[in-house]
């Protein structure tokens, strides 16, 4: 499907993309999509943190060559999308429990549209960068700024306290859901994970997970998972 850029945000580091597609994608908070510029001819896969009817916004970190050449795309520029992929946050979750939000960098875009879809179902966010620079594009409650209240995350989320009615979800690094399961190992996690995405539908195998019920895909049987299900040091 086409779509095209109604608005581009950027730091050094960062990009807060809106684009319009051609038809309404039903994308629930959780789900991704696979994107490129239409001169690339392979797409990745990108979470989203807001959409509404045709409007569809991504925060983006710049890491590699893609989305190098995504911060330059300019109002009006076309790209492809397809999706939406993966399992809803709210088709795998508890949702007898609030939960607290736990984003390290980007990670915290599905966790955001899920705050804003899901309000109820929240007991506190935290959105954790490094440094201010991510201020200048996203100004939202629960940001977490390392350099301004002189932890990171891991450190933040070690003070956490988690009732019996409470759960935590988090997206982020590998090191910070590891971390977060071996400091609340009698608690109910599940984590967004994060992998190289090649097809989106589980076809071509090649992001899979190992679990207590054999090997998943990430992009198919996830991207949520309950992490008592899981085997991340596989």
């Amino acid at each position: 499907m086409n779509a095209i850029v109604k608005e581009i945000e950027t730091t050094d580091n960062y990009i807060l993309l809106t684009i319009e597609t051609e038809e309404i994608l039903n994308i629930e908070p959780g789900q991704f999509v696979m994107l490129k510029p239409k001169y690339f001819d392979f797409p990745k896969p990108f979470s989203v943190i807001y959409q509404e009817d045709k409007i569809i916004k991504f925060l983006i970190a710049i890491v590699g060559e893609m989305t190098a050449e995504l911060k330059k795309l300019k109002i009006n520029d076309e790209l492809d999308i397809r999706g939406a992929y993966g399992i809803p946050f709210i088709k795998k979750i508890d949702k007898n429990k609030k939960y607290i939000l736990l984003g390290g960098d980007c990670g915290s875009a599905p966790l955001i549209h899920f705050s804003n879809k899901y309000p109820d179902l929240i007991k506190e966010k935290i959105y954790g960068f490094v440094t201010p620079e991510i201020q200048k594009i996203l100004n939202i409650e629960g940001l977490h700024i390392d350099s301004i209240e002189g932890m990171n995350l891991l450190e933040k989320a070690e003070k956490l306290e988690i009732s019996e009615d409470t759960a935590i979800l988090i997206c982020g690094s590998l090191n910070l859901i590891k971390h977060t399961k071996n400091k609340f190992k009698n608690k109910k996690l599940y984590a967004s994970l994060e992998a190289r995405m090649g097809c989106g539908i589980g076809i071509c195998k090649g992001c899979p997970i190992k679990t207590n019920d054999g090997i998943k895909m990430i992009c198919k049987d996830g991207p949520i998972f309950d992490l008592s299900e899981v085997q991340l040091e596989w």
